[in-house]
């Protein structure tokens, strides 16, 4: 039994899109989950080849592969476990000792598996009746999303069952994509891929909030320090100075603490606050609660999201890869007490 981290996420858009119109032209999210599945799978297509774009140097994701994708006859949700790449040098991954004094520290190389791609896998329940996906949690704080909306757009975009490609060779390409139609027959057309996502929020919370922006008198966060943080260590020596502790101690180990102060922000102020929190909300301990003038306790931004907790019977193929048709089964089981979290 493990326990799943949960967060609901909207799909507002995804397929193919006539440039003066807001229904997609071309493709459903139920269509493109199918063909991701069978792409994936066709002639059987190694990993290292899965994955949907190539790297730009301005860009700020790794690449991102398909580890796995299974469906649920039934309800029709799909599970799809992604491998996001972590950077490596020359088939070896950095690291260094984080004991080590600023200005001092050696990096020190492990030597990869020959071919093997260094990262870490996330998880995404899909289900299209609702037009929703959950990312699962389990050991990293990390759920992949990012990666994911760039991994399924350039999917619909390059290797949809949909792109026509050009019968001219060119040696500058090594595919030449002319347009977008739904059989062989049919002309091309000019369209554009999209994929839209946003996370669930309850109805009411934080519309509240905003409305009462006048009446905040007191503003509290929840946090965590992890010792992996160079900045969390700084945070924590400033932390125990203020108590009157003038002996450095090392943070060791993860510290949860609540900080709170009297402050109205601006309507501005409050609206980018939200935003900001929105980025990073998915830690348990990352919360931002807010007091209003005649009321006790905060009014608690996690509350306002579709997210949970659940303990899972899931099947584990290692230690870093759960495997998905144990997740799927599992949250089909426990399919209508998640999908209440969306209410």
């Amino acid at each position: 039994m493990e326990t799943a981290k949960i967060t609901f996420y909207r799909v507002e858009k995804c397929g193919l899109y006539d440039y003066d119109s807001e229904a997609s032209s071309l493709g459903s999210l139920t269509d493109f989950l199918n063909q991701l599945m069978g792409w994936s799978i066709k002639g059987g297509k190694p990993l290292e080849e899965t994955c949907t774009y190539s790297i730009e140097e301005s860009e700020d994701v790794d690449r991102t592969f398909c580890c796995d994708i299974v469906k649920n006859g039934v309800t029709g949700d799909f599970l799809l476990t992604t491998w996001n790449e972590t950077p490596a040098y020359e088939g070896k991954v950095a690291a260094v000792k984080g004991a080590s004094p600023v200005g001092t520290a050696k990096v020190e190389f492990t030597k990869l598996p020959k071919d093997s791609i260094p990262g870490y896998a996330t998880y995404f329940w899909f289900v299209p009746s609702k037009n929703v996906f959950a990312t699962i949690r389990f050991q990293h704080r990390l759920n992949g999303k990012k990666n994911l909306d760039k991994y399924f757009k350039e999917f619909i975009s390059k290797f949809s069952d949909y792109v026509v490609l050009s019968e001219e060779v060119n040696d500058t390409f090594d595919f030449n994509i002319i347009g977008y139609a739904a059989s062989e027959e049919e002309e091309a057309k000019h369209l554009y891929p999209s994929l839209k996502t946003s996370i669930v929020r309850k109805p009411g919370q934080i519309s509240y909030i905003l409305s009462q922006v006048n009446k905040i008198r007191k503003v509290t966060r929840h946090n965590k320090l992890s010792p992996k943080l160079q900045n969390n260590q700084d945070f924590w020596q400033r932390a125990l100075s203020e108590l009157g502790l003038k002996k450095q101690r090392k943070l060791e180990n993860d510290v949860h603490f609540s900080y709170e102060f009297s402050f109205t922000p601006s309507d501005s102020e409050l609206k980018e606050i939200i935003k900001e929190w929105e980025k990073e909300h998915d830690s348990k301990w990352d919360d931002i609660g807010f007091t209003l003038k005649g009321e006790q306790s905060p009014r608690w931004l996690s509350n306002s999201l579709a997210r949970g907790e659940f303990d899972l019977n899931v099947k584990r193929i290692d230690e870093e890869i759960v495997e998905a048709k144990s997740i799927l089964d599992q949250v089909t089981g426990k399919r209508d007490i998640m999908l209440a979290l969306l209410e």
